[in-house]
């Protein structure tokens, strides 16, 4: 299933339950209200998103991105 930008977001958790429903959690909604807890999807855009390349350029991983 596709959540849209929550797909490369640091914050995305994956929520299953048991009758085979799949979720996708947004952890900062823990300690950032604005943020909801399961978005309507796809989403286009988030204001707090954090993408994986972002944590490798943190780390001085190099991920380099086109304009």
């Amino acid at each position: 299933m596709r959540f849209g930008l929550c797909d490369t977001c640091v914050h995305q958790q994956i929520v299953r339950n048991t009758r085979g429903s799949v979720f996708s959690l947004c952890r900062r909604s823990r300690d950032e209200p604005e943020f909801p807890r399961y978005p309507r999807v796809p989403v286009l855009e988030c204001v707090g998103h954090e993408s994986h390349g972002d944590e490798d350029e943190a780390r001085g991983g190099g991920v380099e991105r086109g304009a």
